[in-house]
């Protein structure tokens, strides 16, 4: 791999998008090829699973089950909760909840939906170490799931939590006999709910078909047909748009939105939440990482806000803490670029020589690549030896979840609003601690901040724990990244900024 100077692979950067942009005026526009009755959406990935319950942070997987399942709340774009299958709820006191549920909701295959059958989604996620089942129960702490009568259900956890509303909104529920008498391979594949659309047809890395559920309790969704295609590059996704063989595209970066609009097409951008970062694996196979100072260093040795300027023209800034605002801590701020400080922390760690460093990524975020090569001609001014790895995403995804990537490895994280879920996740040994970041003072603050219902006392604690991890750089801070759509004028809906698209509220004309 050639490593460019910091300032060299800038321009060039610069350079492409703009190349980019010009061509983008060039292309011809071809007619609509979609009628209002199908919405094609473009995603980068491929869904992972469809079983209800192993939701991930793919937004093509979470788009596919929040169209075919429904879960007792929706967590609506900016935050609040609304309900879905439970009509209300109350906490009765600090440690149950009570949650009453709607009638006359049948799942696809005609088993009826009640408190029985969230009962047994409940406890199929809290017996079974998935995805969504670990969130859930190490998030709330739930221990009971009791049945009140066929339409109340009470959810008992083991302390008070601040995130129960938070956490049920991803706790899809799926039709119980079914999920209880099928093989699990066969759930993840021909799944059963009770949501706007069913799964009509799925050829894996080509594209996956919804029609509408005519046996669903709200309102039928304008399109009846939804096509989820796989369309791995961006500039292809971008073609698609243009030329109306696509009405939704999704994994497109600020410097390529302009080629999004066109007669019939437009750009959409959204003030993102996910938090991009170099994850650093404190346990992995350099071991100078294991030290506070070097990973100091590596945050003061890139310059953050050039790259911003370079790959994300200008659209957002560098994350000044682990926590969204505004709930993050005011008294922190981005380290700042500084080459000479991190060469001095770094021999102060012993390593004013450098040693090796593999930096990876994966096709997971568009610009991987770019990010990845920018960030170690950087290191390499201070003395660091990079070497930049593609993983193919489904082993990146494996390396994630065994905490076994090489050095550190770009991706980003949280797309939340609720501090005490993105705090949660850098506590010694959660299953999305990728990093292996242990620190016993951190997770006794995390712990008890989740567990405080007092809203000022709540903030103390998780300002002070956001103020000790950042000091304890188990990421190199990068930028909230900004979210950016493409749609066809056709298309009214509210995109979100998590990234996750609910073709069932698309309106088209």
């Amino acid at each position: 791999m050639t490593l460019h100077t910091p300032s060299r692979l800038a321009r060039q950067l610069m350079l492409s998008s703009a190349i980019a942009l010009s061509l983008a005026a060039t292309v011809p526009v071809a007619a609509m090829a979609q009628d209002n009755e199908t919405i094609t959406i473009a995603s980068a990935n491929d869904i992972t699973s469809l079983d209800p319950h192993m939701l991930d942070s793919n937004h093509p997987t979470g788009s596919v089950i929040w169209s075919i399942f429904d879960s007792l709340v929706r967590r609506a774009p900016d935050g609040s909760t609304e309900p879905r299958l439970a009509t209300s709820w109350e906490r009765i006191d600090d440690v149950t909840w009570r949650f009453n549920l709607r009638e006359g909701v049948t799942f696809t295959n005609g088993e009826p939906f009640n408190a029985e059958a969230v009962k047994i989604n409940m406890e199929r996620m809290n017996t079974t170490p998935w995805a969504t089942v670990q969130q859930l129960h190490d998030q709330t702490g739930l221990i009971e799931v009791n049945v009140v009568d066929d339409y109340t259900i009470e959810l008992v956890t083991e302390a008070p939590t601040v995130n129960m509303l938070y956490w049920l909104a991803e706790a899809f529920i799926g039709a119980p006999q079914y999920l209880t008498d099928t093989a699990a391979d066969k759930v993840a594949s021909e799944p059963v709910g009770s949501g706007p659309y069913k799964l009509d047809s799925w050829n894996r890395d080509d594209r996956l078909t919804l029609v509408v559920n005519d046996t669903y309790w709200g309102d039928a969704p304008d399109a009846e047909t939804v096509v989820f295609r796989v369309v791995p590059e961006t500039s292809s996704r971008l073609n698609e748009l243009r030329a109306g063989t696509a009405d939704v595209i999704v994994d497109i970066t600020p410097d390529t939105a302009g080629q999004a609009d066109s007669d019939i097409s437009e750009a959409v951008y959204v003030e993102g939440l996910r938090k991009m970062h170099m994850g650093i694996n404190i346990e992995g196979e350099q071991p100078a990482l294991k030290d506070i100072k070097v990973r100091q260093a590596l945050n003061h040795a890139v310059d953050v806000d050039t790259i911003i300027t370079a790959l994300l023209d200008g659209k957002t800034v560098p994350i000044p803490s682990i926590v969204n605002p505004p709930n993050n801590n005011p008294d922190l701020a981005a380290f700042d670029y500084d080459p000479e400080k991190a060469k001095a922390l770094l021999a102060e760690a012993g390593y004013a020589d450098g040693f090796p460093l593999t930096i990876q990524y994966s096709t997971r975020f568009a610009g991987g690549k770019e990010v990845s090569e920018v960030v170690a001609s950087y290191l390499q001014q201070v003395g660091i030896e990079p070497t930049v790895e593609a993983v193919e995403l489904g082993q990146f995804r494996q390396m994630l979840s065994g905490s076994s990537t090489k050095g550190i490895y770009f991706m980003g994280w949280a797309a939340l609003i609720n501090p005490s879920v993105e705090l949660v996740i850098l506590t010694c040994g959660h299953v999305d601690n990728s990093s292996g970041y242990c620190n016993e003072e951190y997770d006794a603050l995390v712990h008890e901040a989740a567990q405080t219902l007092d809203d000022d006392a709540r903030l103390a604690l998780e300002f002070e724990a956001q103020q000790t991890v950042w000091n304890d750089a188990p990421w190199l801070y990068m930028w909230r990244l900004p979210v950016v759509f493409g749609k066809a004028n056709n298309i009214t809906y509210d995109f979100r900024a998590d990234n996750y698209v609910e073709p069932y509220l698309m309106t088209t004309e």
